[in-house]
């Protein structure tokens, strides 16, 4: 299966960061292969992983097989759909934060080895920069515990070629294991009263996903990271992901440096069916927790400066239901976030 150019499809550079999570990213290869859009290629980026999953996904490359635990889901196409399923041409680099030579057409996927667990943003920064920004004319950020519709890309293409100053599009998320429920429709929400984030529509049907999805674009404060296409003229005026983050409101302060600028987009029928944080709950809660803790606050130190006192008591009131309902060591992970300092 190759992946050929034309001066009417723009080319895409499809970004995965694994960590420790080869089976769900290969299941994830598998849709993305059977895109519709033909013109892509996929960089992953593996953060370290210990459980072998550079090999275990060049093994795959080399013969393409399914699981049998994988759903059958709406309008999901495969590559091990085929009979046979051909082999995917694939190299491997161990350099990071560099770009790569430009690969011929028959090559579609790119194992890059990061030398560390950077964490998501910096993990997309480095496949974006290995891609090169002159190279590829928009960038798919994808979540490799997702499993995508045939016409996901395609519809999220078709929505940022409609406005030039749309700099990011995201998708309707839905569950995996529960297809017919949203986890979002694009993004989220941002509550400035608190700095807490809320996903539109999460729990709703999927029969209330709209068809025409301005009303969605008019509440967006920022694009769901799990699928969410870049434009490149975004990410030269208005960079890469800022670090510090390492996970958690990465996105949200990436659409807040662009505001103003560049408008968010949303494609109703871009589907993307979610596991839902497979790779994140190989880490530890507690780990994972305090960055989500941390992050909040030191999102608002850099953008909401006048509403940390309330972002603090939301924090506080965050630790006393968690004190009510017996979990103490969560409540003790908040109460080190309130005195800590989120810059540290």
């Amino acid at each position: 299966m190759t992946a050929p150019s034309t001066a009417r499809e723009p080319r895409v550079a499809i970004i995965m960061v694994n960590w420790n999570g080869w089976r769900e990213c290969i299941e994830c290869i598998d849709s993305v292969l059977a895109q519709e859009h033909r013109n892509f290629h996929i960089f992953i980026v593996d953060n370290d992983s210990r459980d072998q999953s550079v090999e275990e996904i060049a093994a795959w490359c080399a013969a393409p097989r399914a699981d049998a635990a994988w759903r059958v889901l709406p309008g999901v196409a495969r590559h091990t759909n085929q009979s046979p399923p051909g082999s995917v041409a694939y190299r491997l680099s161990e350099q990071g934060n560099v770009l790569l030579p430009s690969v011929s057409e028959t090559c579609l996927l790119t194992l890059i080895r990061s030398g560390g667990n950077l964490g998501f943003a910096a993990g997309c920064n480095l496949g974006i920069k290995a891609a090169g920004l002159d190279e590829f004319d928009y960038f798919w950020l994808l979540n490799p515990d997702t499993v995508i519709h045939r016409s996901a890309l395609s519809e999220l293409i078709g929505r940022a070629a409609k406005i030039d100053t749309i700099g990011m599009v995201g998708s309707t998320v839905l569950f995996y294991h529960r297809p017919e429920t949203l986890q979002a429709l694009g993004g989220g929400r941002l509550d400035r009263g608190n700095a807490t984030v809320h996903h539109i529509g999460e729990g709703r049907s999927y029969t209330d996903v709209p068809l025409d999805g301005s009303a969605v674009e008019q509440q967006l404060d920022f694009v769901f990271g799990a699928s969410m296409l870049v434009t490149a003229r975004f990410i030269r005026e208005v960079g890469f992901m800022q670090e510090d983050y390492f996970l958690y409101y990465e996105e949200l302060d990436w659409a807040m440096r662009g505001r103003g600028r560049f408008r968010l987009g949303f494609a109703p029928r871009s589907r993307v069916f979610h596991k839902s944080g497979a790779n994140s709950s190989k880490a530890l809660p507690l780990f994972a927790s305090s960055y989500f803790y941390r992050n909040r606050l030191r999102f608002v130190r850099r953008f909401l400066p006048e509403r940390m006192a309330a972002a603090k008591r939301r924090l506080f009131e965050e630790m006393l239901r968690h004190m009510a309902r017996g979990r103490w060591r969560m409540a003790r992970l908040v109460w080190s976030t309130l005195l800590s300092d989120p810059n540290v």
